[in-house]
């Protein structure tokens, strides 16, 4: 059967109880890793997995805190004594931030190739993505959807297919009917739920006060008086709540979306099974 673990279940701000965004999907020994979020490699590791056989990479969008690990992935895997090229699926400019991590991490793969005998430096396999089916595996077709997370563009949703179960796992969006028909009676929604009420403030932030910040940031997230409705749209199995704020009450997370949707919900902790 088709199954997910929440690796990371966090935002930005650190989170000592939760990793950065990060989702492992799975059927049998095939395996897609879903954002690289910080931590992501010792999650993957509790979850049952070797640095040697990291599962390729699908990316949702370009901001950071799902990304931030994408380098940790590439050099502990080749460290590990892996050859063959990691492949990472993702929006336009993905490649160009690969090239990039590659230039960073460039000095200590040399240093380290100093010490071994004939080996070639690690390989990535980028591939850029665009709406619809991008390809099938072990078992599993996996698309790509549209969502709205503006002024980031493209950003996008994942839809998994086998095993005779569909997992959907939302990125990072506001209520979008794109995702809702995609999710169109998933057996799972692992949905983000990014809760700006609960936002800090400081002066010089970027915002002149804690209100417009929440405006703002809440006008490209889900919020918990939402994330029902999205579900129930979708007409959803089940609901995975994920990408919470460090100072959300799972429980009201959990009240306010059981409000707009007759489901069940689970609001996620890191390493859960969905």
């Amino acid at each position: 059967m088709l199954r997910a673990v929440l690796l990371g279940t966090g935002s930005p701000p650190p989170n000592p109880k939760r990793r950065g965004p990060a989702t492992l999907v799975s059927l049998g020994a095939e395996h897609f890793l879903v954002d690289a979020g910080s931590g992501v490699g010792a999650q993957l590791v509790q979850a049952g997995l070797r640095p040697y056989d990291w599962p390729r990479v699908l990316v949702t969008h370009h901001h950071s805190d799902h990304t931030i690990d994408l380098g940790h992935l590439v050099i502990t895997r080749w460290i590990v004594g892996q050859n063959a090229p990691l492949e990472i699926w993702g929006p336009a400019g993905t490649r160009r931030q690969v090239e990039k991590l590659l230039d960073y991490l460039a000095w200590d793969i040399e240093v380290r190739r100093a010490h071994m005998h004939e080996r070639p430096p690690p390989e990535v396999r980028v591939t850029e993505i665009e709406e619809g089916k991008i390809f099938e595996a072990g078992g599993v077709t996996v698309s790509a959807f549209l969502v709205e997370h503006d002024p980031v563009k493209p950003a996008f949703g994942f839809h998994f297919d086998g095993g005779g179960r569909r997992v959907v796992v939302s990125g990072d969006t506001r209520p979008s009917e794109n995702l809702m028909r995609w999710s169109h009676h998933a057996d799972c929604l692992i949905h983000e739920c990014c809760e700006m009420a609960k936002t800090s403030w400081y002066p010089g932030c970027g915002w002149p006060t804690i209100e417009e910040k929440i405006r703002d940031l809440a006008s490209y997230h889900t919020q918990p008086d939402q994330i029902g409705r999205v579900a129930r749209e979708a007409r959803a199995k089940k609901l995975a709540i994920t990408h919470l704020m460090p100072g959300s009450d799972p429980a009201e997370v959990k009240a306010a979306a059981e409000k707009g949707y007759g489901g069940p919900v689970l609001v996620g902790e890191d390493l859960m099974d969905v």
